[in-house]
């Protein structure tokens, strides 16, 4: 009885975190009690870390893809197929990596039917366009670039519809976190997430954001990201760290030497504060995460 109610309050714990976080990535961070937090710190942090199995969504800027795209996204990767309809718009996605994707929306220009290429909706295709739209539909070809465009083909009734593609937004099981709260900004802004994913898909050590660049080190959990300084900058990582009071917050150090513990199945650590005081830690794996508590 005990394990059951355990594990409803970490799932609990763990909903209202993406609530927070991952779904409405515009909302102001919490206010926390500074007195609250010292006191935490003198204590001993207490902790759960929760291994993230649902994918978190960036979006680009207003670009209308909502609950309902979420949803019809997720139904056809469990059925896998690479569209899906959604507001009566036609999405297409590509894997960015494990358990990541990059969705575009679709803008029908042309159809084939029997061969002959029409365009529709007014645009106006060029003879080069019109021999690369040929050249995809005779390699079976899902998609093709052309003149920096992408364009993706589609089953439409009996025809094939040709589309332009444009970014929509990117999912992943990777929640980015900034050491310092003021660059949320820039951590949740959609190019420097995509300059990322893409660095990791190429398994690149560095990216660019906005002319500075940045660098990848792989650890336990995840990704380090540094400044263009060397200076720590944010942590992707799939293991959840979640302060077990909602009035304390957890410093991002604390959160990777938990990390560290979980993915190299240590049951203790030790963690230094902002005072110097080193404190021993308790790693205890219940049914689908760990608690952290300071050791007795």
């Amino acid at each position: 009885m005990k394990t059951k109610i355990t594990k409803t309050l970490l799932i609990l714990l763990f909903l209202a975190f993406l609530s927070a976080c991952a779904v409405n990535q515009g909302s102001p961070e919490p206010v926390i009690d500074p007195q609250t937090e010292q006191q935490a710190e003198q204590n001993g942090y207490q902790a759960n870390a929760i291994l993230n199995d649902d994918l978190i969504f960036t979006f680009k800027t207003d670009e209308g893809f909502d609950g309902n795209g979420v949803m019809a996204f997720s139904q056809a990767l469990d059925n896998n197929r690479q569209q899906f309809t959604t507001n009566n718009i036609i999405y297409h996605y590509e894997p960015l990596g494990e358990y990541s994707y990059r969705i575009y929306r679709l803008t029908p220009i042309a159809e084939s039917l029997l061969g002959t290429v029409e365009p529709v909706g007014g645009a106006i295709l060029s003879n080069e366009l019109i021999t690369a739209i040929e050249t995809a539909l005779a390699e079976n070809e899902l998609t093709f670039e052309h003149q920096g465009t992408i364009f993706v083909l589609s089953e439409a009734r009996k025809a094939v519809q040709i589309s332009t593609a444009t970014e929509a937004a990117i999912a992943n099981r990777y929640y980015l976190e900034a050491y310092d709260p003021a660059y949320n900004e820039i951590i949740r802004a959609y190019n420097f997430v995509l300059n990322l994913e893409l660095a990791l898909q190429k398994q690149e050590r560095s990216f660019f954001h906005q002319g500075d660049k940045y660098g990848i080190l792989e650890v336990a959990g995840g990704y380090t990201i540094s400044d263009s300084q060397s200076n720590l900058f944010a942590e992707l990582s799939n293991i959840y760290v979640i302060p077990k009071s909602s009035s304390t917050s957890i410093p991002l150090g604390f959160k990777n030497l938990v990390r560290n513990a979980i993915e190299n199945e240590q049951t203790e650590f030790s963690y230094s504060d902002s005072a110097g005081i080193e404190t021993d830690y308790q790693v205890e794996k219940l049914d689908n995460s760990w608690a952290i508590n300071p050791a007795k």
